[in-house]
């Protein structure tokens, strides 16, 4: 009765927990890790609920490192669960737009956010994109500051987490896909049921290649197979990096589809990072929803707070706010059920 995905279809397993799914050249597969269970962790806490399937590997002409080539299809492909107890009530963090463009930053994170995280009760933590600034080669010891907190840790990948020496959207997350598997996927914890969104579309325009907010077909039916094997009575929460406010005129039918698709739930909430605010939406029929109850859009303060400007502190750490005056900081989502809570905490403030 376990959720397996090609990033496309959904399948579930039978009673000895075999499932059978189409795969092609460039497919990852991975399970919906359902409450009550968790998926193997990495040494920083990553968690390994996927298979690669890349025979060729990623281009070789990308600036940061992709897939190696992954060799033939397994025969088969297993997702060890392992049981725990996933209260109804329970603890996330959630980090918006870290992006450390070099070492020294990553330091800043590790000194201004992490340390106080140390030994926290949270479930699980998650990145809402913009895990760093451009250079890709820092994932490794991002990961590995951030895996000090102790808790699993997932990640949304953002406008600053891609290759750039590509033309193709499709070959833009190579790397990301290297170090944290699917850009999109789903999981359970604690009867609530968590959604991740890739919405960072890569493209040229004549000469120029840049970045805008979209969503593939193959991402929106995924979202909609997915959601059709949560209970209606479940809360939804659709994370992102790029809030689903800064629409463009091209990708409006992509959106009205996922709103289409989420208004079809009775408890849904969504969050996002991108804007280095820390913002409250209430979506509604002047955006394009078209429920009467609008859609509660969270866009979550940043650690980074205006991209580690300011001058420095007394700990050598700059006083950096957000583009509203925030000071940088994460959040403590507080989950019970349908139920939910926002605490925001400024960095080091205790509060």
């Amino acid at each position: 009765g376990v959720s397996v995905s090609n990033g496309r279809d959904i399948v579930v397993t039978d009673g000895v927990g075999k499932y059978a799914i189409a795969v092609d050249d460039d497919t990852i597969v991975f399970v919906v890790k359902p409450s009550g269970y968790r998926t193997p962790l990495d040494a920083d806490h990553l968690s390994r609920f996927y298979y690669i399937h890349k025979p060729n590997g990623s281009p070789k002409d990308l600036k940061f490192p992709g897939v190696p080539p992954t060799g033939p299809l397994p025969r088969l492909i297993n997702f060890p669960l392992y049981k725990q107890d996933e209260p109804s009530a329970f603890d996330v963090v959630f980090f918006g737009d870290p992006q450390p463009r070099n070492q020294e930053e990553i330091d800043y994170i590790a000194h201004d956010v992490v340390e106080g995280l140390i030994g926290t009760d949270a479930a699980f933590g998650v990145t809402l994109g913009d895990i760093l600034f451009d250079d890709l080669n820092l994932f490794d010891s991002f990961n590995r500051t951030v895996g000090r907190i102790g808790i699993p840790w997932y990640s949304v990948i953002g406008n600053h987490d891609i290759n750039y020496a590509t033309d193709r959207d499709e070959y833009s997350d190579e790397t990301f896909e290297r170090v944290y598997g699917p850009a999109y996927f789903s999981f359970d914890y604690g009867g609530v049921h968590f959604l991740v969104i890739d919405d960072v579309h890569w493209m040229t325009d004549g000469e120029r290649r840049l970045y805008r907010s979209g969503l593939s077909d193959k991402q929106l039916d995924f979202v909609e197979n997915d959601l059709k094997h949560v209970p209606q009575d479940r809360l939804v929460v659709a994370m992102m990096h790029i809030p689903l406010v800064r629409s463009t005129p091209w990708l409006e039918a992509k959106r009205d589809r996922l709103f289409r698709i989420l208004e079809s739930r009775d408890h849904c909430v969504s969050l996002a990072g991108h804007t280095h605010h820390h913002e409250h939406v209430m979506i509604d029929e002047s955006l394009g929803w078209k429920k009467p109850q609008p859609h509660h859009h969270i866009i979550n303060v940043t650690v980074s707070g205006s991209w580690w400007s300011g001058r420095p502190d007394e700990n050598d750490i700059p006083h950096t706010l957000c583009a509203d005056g925030t000071p940088n900081g994460h959040t403590v989502m507080h989950f019970d059920g349908q139920k939910y809570l926002l605490e925001y905490r400024a960095a080091r403030k205790g509060i």
